[in-house]
């Protein structure tokens, strides 16, 4: 067999694949039950070497060993035990006797039949076996669990002695005296194998107890039954199956400490843990402790692996790229100001706060690069820009009808698409702007595991000039590719850019300026390969921050009845709180939802509306946008969500955001109509345009930073993140805890039964003062009086309806110009099917409604109106010409900043007095709701 084994490969190349390559001779018998499955010539690794040649033939031989005895049937057929005894050399008195070769092997069972066979007992070549004497002069002697006669006569004839020593002899060739290996050579040859996985073989240290163990026992024969041995030492049968698995984990740890004290150099779980520390914040101190007991490497080497991982990223980023580059890239890029500021000024700086930009690419194995022109040469970015005039054309055919009814009803017919409506995903909406990777849930999404960090770099994004350098950063990279004769990846394909409001429109403004100025503009061609799109996670938490500052008051009252007068909710809380409290409007609207619309049935009232809007639609519709329709991957589900989320901006004059979804709805409309292959790739993998990633990188590096840390260390920490992403995942698997915020299911389901209880009595309120809401100016944006909240509010809290040209009738019910039925404004037609209360407000029979082919003409005619007025003053923005002295094209409103701090604000303070069950004050309530 060949020594040269480095450049060799085992047959079966797979993860069995250990120790060295062999080359199966002609001289090698192959069993014949692998001839078809081996060969000579065939290069085979020591592990399949011995599975298929050397244990196959073993077992074959094991198996066609039989007993030799010429009656062995007989005597196993007169036996009761029907199995086969185990084969025993022949014992040399009875070779002759049973005329067998002294090779020969027969069972137990057999020589002892022989002794009592008469056949055999009268031939002369037969020799009786010497029998134990029994003598009662001789002394019987008990040591340990061994007896012994001893014989007072201790002469033997020559007989005697000749038989006892072919006795002796017999009984030493059946007995086999295993060689036992003592535990300090199993922990020798341990560490000799996990040494030489670690500096020879370049191996991440192994967490999974079932492969660590079959990685040792392949290595090593010697080492079978080790870790299970190991581990019936922690006496698992008194122990539920979660904490077996946790101690085989610490079985496994064990082991690698064990072979660390036998070598030091074998410290990759020690280098894993002092990383960890360092990234948990621990102190210098406490980690070089922990190395003088033998858990950690010291501080200083955990700085020196972190500086080599630093030092490195440039290389990690060329690889990665090299590796996906047959792939699509999707981009996030985003500012990230450090957060650490201190309270007043000192003498020396007014603050310090660090401007920094994150440059990530993210992609997925099953989504290859696509052209920037479709088949028929059409370009990926639309000539006439924003069109207003496509977006007002598809409303008007797809969309009005759609906006008719409301969100909730909606998302009924779309169930069998979403994501299931359980308690646990129920739960999971809570921490949708969590971006903590250690959360349990959606924990692929939240690992980022094929995403990289490109670069992340001290510089401002103020202004379009800002966005192309730092995307030129990125274009260098491809750029070093093109040099190392790769892929001119830039020259054709297009990296669809996912980032927030700034983002979208300063990369827009530059593809928009290269477009109509060409190399005159000054910004590099490749600017053209960047297709910005706006962040999904980033509409979410504005139409949701939007929503609950703009119905402040009735959240508030909900707040107090839920938690307490004493209860102080600001008036910008934290998300997770405004999720909390969204999610428990909704619930418990759900809940009751029936037997309010039934008791209001057709009414028009506008302080109805407005809650029928807000409960019904708009709550809703923020809380699916991107944590359902989204991450539900259900693209016609979510591209109807920001039609209706962008009118939701418009109502509450959301500014930026009535811009920011109506680029978004331009491009999907012109590709759509083009069948650019961009359009196939959104449909059928929508979450992959996230820009979740670029948050969840963001909150890592302010978990793992300090207010005294300088430029340098945090642009050092970025990098070390981004490596230890997949460098210690496995660590990070089998030891850290994933935190899963949950709130208990009966403290959940009471607050949303209390809150069925405050909306009844709320909507019993608004009933009693149906029709006396009331328009007290006529401002451009006029306010109204609500008389059950006893408050005057801008017009945009109503629906659409009110804030269109043409607001609903108070006089008459159908608000159709020319309504077709004459009698349509007898009170007594106000419960007749033929009546429609749109979700905008409007009022309209339905021969009317048709006649309009289901659109509302009056929020029609708003819409378009606000359409093309945005989209006028978006282009004033994206053709304005670069300027050396460049200001920011929007002002900085990003609902990105950090929320107010107050202590009270979290979900766990909230809900720690509650009160008794209320399940029978609900039914009560309930069932009068339903005489209604």
């Amino acid at each position: 067999m060949s020594n040269n084994n480095n450049t060799r490969i085992c047959e079966f190349d797979s993860n069995e694949c250990n120790g060295r390559i062999y080359k199966v001779g002609d001289k090698v018998s192959i069993p014949e039950t692998n001839i078809g499955l081996i060969s000579c010539e065939m290069f085979l690794c020591m592990f399949h070497y011995n599975k298929f040649i050397l244990n196959e033939n073993h077992r074959l031989q094991k198996m066609l060993q039989v007993c030799s005895h010429p009656k062995h049937q007989i005597y196993l057929n007169q036996s009761n035990k029907q199995t086969n005894s185990s084969l025993i050399n022949i014992p040399k008195r009875l070779i002759n006797v049973l005329g067998l070769d002294e090779k020969s092997k027969i069972c137990d069972r057999c020589r002892k039949n022989t002794d009592k066979d008469p056949e055999y007992l009268q031939t002369e070549e037969y020799q009786a076996p010497i029998p134990i004497k029994s003598n009662n002069q001789d002394n019987i002697t008990k040591i340990g669990t061994h007896t012994y006669a001893l014989r007072n006569d201790i002469l033997y004839t020559q007989a005697e002695l000749k038989q006892l020593e072919l006795d002796y002899q017999e009984i030493i060739s059946q007995i086999s005296i295993p060689y036992e290996v003592s535990l300090s050579e199993k922990i020798k040859k341990m560490s000799n194998i996990l040494y030489k996985n670690q500096h020879q073989l370049n191996q991440k240290p192994i967490y999974n107890p079932i492969v660590f163990k079959e990685m040792l026992e392949t290595a090593d024969k010697d080492l079978i039954g080790f870790f299970d041995e190991l581990y019936a030492g922690t006496n698992p049968n008194t122990k539920c199956d979660k904490t077996n698995e946790n101690n085989k984990k610490k079985l496994v740890s064990l082991c690698y400490f064990l072979a660390s004290i036998n070598n030091k150099y074998i410290n990759g779980l020690k280098a894993d843990i002092g990383s960890y520390l360092q990234t948990a914040g621990a102190s210098a101190s406490s980690i070089d402790t922990l190395s003088n007991l033998g858990f950690s490497v010291t501080r200083k080497t955990v700085n020196q692996q972190k500086l080599l991982i630093a030092n490195e990223h440039q290389e990690t980023v060329d690889n990665y790229c090299l590796q996906n580059i047959e792939k699509m890239f999707f981009l996030n890029i985003d500012d990230y100001h450090n957060i650490h500021r201190r309270n007043q000024p000192t003498l020396i700086q007014t603050h310090n706060i660090f401007h920094f930009v994150t440059i990530l690419l993210n992609s997925n194995p099953n989504i290859l690069k696509i052209s920037a022109y479709s088949s028929n040469n059409t370009s990926v970015h639309n000539p006439i820009g924003v069109d207003s005039k496509l977006i007002i054309k598809n409303f008007n055919e797809i969309f009005m009808n759609k906006l008719n009814s409301c969100y909730y009803e909606q998302n009924e017919i779309w169930k069998q698409f979403l994501i299931e409506d359980s308690y646990e995903n129920r739960m999971e909406l809570f921490t949708v702007h969590n971006y903590d990777g250690r959360i349990q849930n959606h924990q692929e999404l939240r690992s980022m595991i094929n995403s990289k960090l490109i670069d992340f770099v001290l510089h401002p994004l103020h202004s379009t000039k800002d966005y192309i350098e730092c995307a030129n950063l990125l274009f260098k990279v491809f750029e070093k590719l093109k040099n190392n004769n790769e892929q001119d990846y830039l020259s054709d394909c297009i990296i669809p850019t996912i980032c927030d409001w700034p983002g979208q429109v300063n990369i827009r403004r530059a593809i928009t300026l290269r477009n109509n100025k060409g190399s005159e503009s000054g910004i590099p061609l490749e600017i053209l390969s960047l297709i910005p799109i706006i962040g999904p996670l980033h509409i979410s938490l504005n139409s949701r921050e939007t929503l609950f500052q703009t119905y402040h008051f009735f959240f508030e009252m909900l707040y107090h009845n839920l938690f307490g007068e004493k209860k102080v909710l600001s008036q910008k809380p934290k998300q997770t709180i405004i999720n909390f409290i969204l999610n428990l409007t909704f619930q418990g609207w759900k809940k009751i939802c029936n037997v309010v619309i039934n008791r209001f049935e057709n009414s028009k009232d506008a302080e109805y509306r407005m809650m029928m809007d807000l409960l019904d639609n708009s709550i809703p519709l923020t809380l699916d946008i991107y944590a359902v329709l989204f991450r539900s991957g259900f693209f016609e589900g979510y591209l109807e969500g920001v039609v209706r989320i962008w009118v939701l901006f418009q109502r509450l004059r959301r500014h930026n955001y009535n811009k920011a979804p109506l680029i978004f709805l331009s491009d999907i409309f012109y590709w759509t109509s083009n069948n650019h292959p961009i359009i196939d790739i959104l449909k059928n993998h929508l979450p992959i345009f996230n820009d979740y990633f670029v948050e969840n990188f963001h909150s890592s590096i302010r978990n793992q930073t300090a207010e005294s840390n300088s430029i340098q260390q945090i642009i050092q920490k970025a990098k070390i993140i981004d490596a230890e992403r997949t460098n210690n995942l496995s660590f990070k698997e089998a030891f850290i805890n994933l935190r899963n915020p949950t709130t208990f299911k009966t403290k959940l389901d009471y607050l949303e039964k209390k809150t069925s209880l405050f909306l009844l009595s709320l909507f019993d309120d608004i009933y009693h003062n149906m029709g006396n809401t009331q328009q007290i100016n006529r401002n451009k944006y006029p306010n109204f009086s609500l008389p059950t909240f006893n408050i005057n509010v801008d017009v945009k809290i109503l629906p659409l309806a009110w804030n269109t040209q043409t607001k609903p009738s108070d006089n008459k019910f159908c608000d159709a110009e020319k309504c077709l039925l004459l009698l349509s404004n007898n009170s007594n037609l106000a419960n007749n099917n033929n009546n429609i209360v749109l979700t905008c407000g409007h009022a309209y029979h339905k021969q009317c409604l048709d006649l309009l082919k289901g659109n509302c003409e009056y929020c029609f005619n708003y819409l378009s109106l606000n359409i093309e007025k945005n989209i006028t003053s978006l282009k004033k923005r994206l053709f304005t010409p670069l300027k050396d002295n460049e200001k920011p094209l929007v002002e900085d409103e990003d609902n990105d900043s950090l929320s107010e701090n107050n202590n009270d604000e979290n979900i766990e303070n909230i809900l720690e007095v509650i009160e008794s069950n209320i399940d029978n004050q609900f039914e009560i309530l309930y069932q009068t709701w339903l005489n209604y």
